[in-house]
């Protein structure tokens, strides 16, 4: 009797199938836990930045900024404060500041530089925190109010983060404290994504 090795038709095809349904479910969910660490990583570098400017503002006893910036690859980088939009994906500098304004000086010290975001994912600042952040020595928000700032991708508000900057100088991820699966700013209104 001849034994004969291999895979007949149907197994071949049933085995195809059964890969193609496995593949259709997978893919989707690889795609959004990437997402979902892109937004992770990009929370961490911000709340790091936010947590440097403040830590080296109360030790240097000088006012630190920490401000979005279009152009990071400059030899000296800039604030970009204009038009209002409070988009940080493009990048931000941290700079100490003495003088209190929206310029890196000469005779200010240049603390850290961030380029863009990666991926589809944008950092947008709400109130006074649209353009800059900037600590006083004693730890605190020298605008007065604190802010939040947003961090949204293609999937939305349902799938946004935001960091909720106090006062104080503290920092806190937002979270959604009625159930509606949107998280909620420092006022506790739901964030938007545009």
């Amino acid at each position: 009797m001849n034994k004969q090795n291999g895979f007949s038709l149907i197994e071949l095809i049933v085995t195809l199938a059964i890969a193609a349904i496995v593949l259709s479910i997978g893919i989707p969910s690889f795609q959004a836990y990437i997402q979902n660490n892109r937004q992770t990583i990009a929370i961490n570098e911000l709340v790091t930045a936010l947590q440097l400017a403040r830590n080296n503002a109360i030790t240097q006893r000088v006012p630190v900024t920490l401000c979005k910036s279009a152009d990071t690859a400059a030899a000296t980088p800039t604030c970009s404060t204009g038009g209002g939009s409070g988009d940080w994906s493009q990048g931000w500098i941290l700079f100490t500041n003495p003088n209190n304004d929206t310029t890196l000086d000469p005779g200010e010290t240049l603390l850290r530089v961030h380029g863009p975001l990666q991926g589809e994912a944008s950092f947008i600042g709400t109130g006074p925190v649209v353009n800059q952040v900037t600590f006083t020595p004693q730890g605190r928000i020298s605008n007065g109010f604190g802010g939040t700032i947003n961090l949204c991708d293609s999937r939305g508000a349902e799938h946004a983060k935001a960091l909720v900057i106090s006062l104080g100088g503290q920092v806190r991820q937002a979270t959604d404290s009625d159930g509606d699966n949107i998280v909620e700013n420092g006022n506790g209104d739901p964030v938007s994504c545009p």
